[in-house]
């Protein structure tokens, strides 16, 4: 298995202020991914995706080394033979009930200039999991010097039946100020553990809620992955030109997401239609841990149709304590549905599967 690579640039944007009037909001039932909102021939994973041996996975790199001299490169594989029955792509079979280790391994080669700090944490079907990193804590620091391969272990709980979803996610940098914008890479691994009897369809059963749309491509609203913004009717892009933006102590704080519609394009499949909806869970986390985006939930699923620009969610923070504090917000597309499935074959559909941040300084005034 190849490792992804990912170069460390931060893209900072400012998005243009126009945009349409908002839509009126309507009321939509709760929604489960099926095979036709994927838009592709129903199937099982054994037709669907490529089954690999453990001998084609290459936990150290290998020649993948050869192919980038700066950058980081980083892959997400079992740590042995035994921990899955089966292997496809970024997609492994388990069985139930037993606690399953995987190496993540970072690739830093000598080309980079600079050390690279990175804070790591685990996501287990959308909730951040404790004690799955070597030292103790719901994340852990790492450090990585040029020429470095490092390889960390994650532990996983045992698991029931059925499809889970595992996200390793690294944010660079901890130590500095948060942009203005709320720009940050946040660099990931996403895989996908079946463990027992694959269920069928292959899908794990989440409950998706339509957003109205606020933006329209038709009225060349600006597209959006995620945005954070203070303005409750506006696009403003978080507090620039300052990296914290002030609020009193005790006192309720909302701001809002803004999220639209998500399609990939293959080049190699130019004839496969344009997805109609597409389908994203968003979480909420201060100073790296994960709180409720909303009450009683620790995700927030939506579904976007196709001429959703962007649409607005709105997060009331909890009272935090004076001082300053980072406001992390992911989007994970097409949760619940397995890697091999979302990335396809290369001359076929290849399905939403990024994961977004937007990372954001909040500064608490006590009272005077």
């Amino acid at each position: 298995m190849r490792l992804w690579i990912v170069h460390i640039v931060l893209i900072w944007s400012l998005l243009l202020s126009g945009c349409s009037s908002s839509t009126e909001p309507t009321t939509h039932e709760p929604e489960t991914i099926g095979w036709g909102n994927l838009q592709i021939t129903p199937g099982t994973i054994d037709n669907l995706c490529v089954e690999k041996s453990f001998e084609d996975l290459d936990p150290t790199g290998g020649q993948s080394k050869q192919d980038f001299s700066s950058g980081l490169g980083v892959g997400f594989l079992p740590q042995n033979a035994s921990t899955a029955n089966k292997i496809f792509p970024a997609t492994f079979l388990l069985n139930a009930n037993e606690q399953p280790t995987f190496n993540l391994i970072f690739l830093y080669p000598k080309g980079n200039k600079d050390a690279l700090n990175l804070r790591l944490f685990v996501l287990l079907d959308e909730r951040q999991l404790d004690n799955a990193l070597p030292e103790s804590g719901i994340y852990n620091d790492i450090s990585l010097q040029p020429g470095d391969d490092k390889s960390i272990t994650i532990t996983i709980p045992p698991l029931s039946p059925g499809v889970h979803e595992v996200i390793a996610v690294s944010v660079p940098y901890p130590e500095n100020e948060p942009d203005e914008y709320g720009g940050v890479t946040v660099i990931h691994q996403r895989i996908t553990l079946i463990v027992g009897e694959t269920p069928t369809p292959p899908f794990r059963t989440i409950d998706f809620t339509t957003l109205p749309a606020e933006g329209s491509f038709k009225h060349d609203d600006p597209a959006m992955a995620l945005e954070l913004t203070v303005k409750k009717d506006g696009i403003d892009v978080w507090n620039w030109p300052h990296p914290w933006l002030d609020i009193q102590e005790n006192t309720p704080f909302t701001f809002y997401a803004l999220g639209g519609h998500q399609d990939v394009t293959n080049l190699d499949a130019p004839e496969v239609e344009p997805l109609k909806s597409s389908f994203s869970a968003f979480l909420l986390f201060v100073d790296y841990q994960q709180v409720e985006i909303a009450p009683n939930q620790t995700s927030l699923y939506a579904k976007m149709d196709s001429d959703t620009a962007y649409a607005r969610l709105p997060i009331t923070l909890p009272p935090l304590p004076a001082g300053k504090h980072h406001i992390l917000v992911l989007r994970i597309d097409t949760p619940g549905v397995p890697m091999c499935i979302l990335w396809g074959n290369s001359d076929e559909r290849i399905l939403p599967n990024s994961v977004y941040g937007k990372l954001v300084g909040l500064n608490v005034l006590p009272e005077p």
